[in-house]
């Protein structure tokens, strides 16, 4: 059964009431979740306050172990549901893994808490990652040749709307401020999600979760393709044990029409095509491998002096008879 249409309104609206009846966190966890709103803690739920410290201090409601999951809990998402706890915590301890280790430098945060019924919560989360179109230009600021890069990273989700468009110009503007400024910015993917929470008993009885750029790319608002194959190398880690990589494509093809966006479609290469092989382009790519036969030339000249060093040495060991 897929979500109910007003549980997309928590992606897009926080004017959550809280209930004072709630069983919720202590406010400590406020100091660990930004705009967190939640009653005290009862001294009966003592479980529930441990649980949803668990998944404000680790940033996500996959957190949660099987211990945590009530036995015949369901989970609802964009895609698909899952049914029974062994299933649930499945899902869960694949994500955590799978996102640990195809996920280039995850990181999840708890963005909001609200208590909004006896024992049910809504949770505002996102994460964030280089996704692997970036990683190559990473793992150029980490080693850049010309020295320790401060490297920025910001996510694009404020350019959903608009078609991407790769451009030599602007790579080398990047590479330019390396270069002379010590400074990189790299651009992250950024999930942000939204989940409804119900206990019983301290434990994970129902969560019905919710992505915001599912519905905004099956709306029709997202434009930028770099911000499709975001969501869908997110989505990735969260096909479910025991289902193939076929189904779980259809089911998520099924769910979220990323082919209407702009780019998706086609096999080229990005910024490869005819309405950008431009003069500007052009010399921009001249500056472009200029800088990079520089900072080359650097790292080349720096080896073959550091040869030419231990070879004095050793010819040095050699006249003196260290041999």
């Amino acid at each position: 059964t897929p979500p109910r249409a007003f549980e997309f309104a928590f992606v897009d609206q926080m004017r959550l009431v809280s209930s004072p009846t709630a069983c919720a966190p202590h406010r400590a966890h406020a100091r660990r979740c930004r705009g967190v709103s939640v009653a005290s803690t009862s001294a009966s739920c003592p479980e529930l306050s441990r649980v949803l410290d668990v998944i404000t201090t680790r940033g996500t409601p996959f957190a949660l172990a099987r211990d945590d999951i009530a036995e015949n809990c369901v989970h609802i998402t964009d895609i698909r549901a899952t049914r029974g706890r062994d299933d649930v915590a499945a899902m869960h301890e694949r994500y955590v893994e799978r996102a640990g280790t195809d996920l280039r430098e995850v990181s999840h945060a708890t963005v909001s808490l609200r208590a909004v019924a006896q024992n049910e919560y809504v949770v505002q989360w996102s994460t964030t990652f280089v996704p692997e179109k970036m990683k190559f230009l990473y793992d150029l600021a980490l080693n850049w040749p010309l020295g320790a890069l401060e490297i920025e990273k910001k996510d694009i989700l404020d350019r959903q709307g608009e078609i991407s468009k790769f451009t030599y110009r602007a790579l080398f503007a990047l590479l330019k401020r390396a270069a002379l400024e010590g400074k990189m910015r790299i651009p992250i993917a950024k999930i942000e999600g939204a989940s409804r929470l119900v206990f019983d008993g301290g434990k994970l009885e129902r969560h019905e979760e919710s992505l915001t750029l599912v519905s905004a790319i099956n709306a029709g608002r997202v434009r930028n393709k770099r911000v499709a194959r975001d969501l869908l190398e997110y989505l990735d880690c969260r096909k479910p044990p025991g289902t193939s990589l076929e189904a779980w494509d259809d089911a998520v093809l099924e769910k979220c029409d990323y082919y209407s966006v702009p780019g998706m479609r086609q096999l080229d290469v990005d910024g490869m095509d005819a309405t950008s092989s431009n003069v500007e382009d052009a010399t921009a790519v001249l500056g472009f491998f200029t800088l990079v036969t520089i900072a080359f030339g650097f790292g080349f000249g720096a080896w073959y002096m550091h040869g030419v060093q231990q070879e004095a040495v050793f010819r040095q060991m050699l006249a003196e008879g260290a041999y």
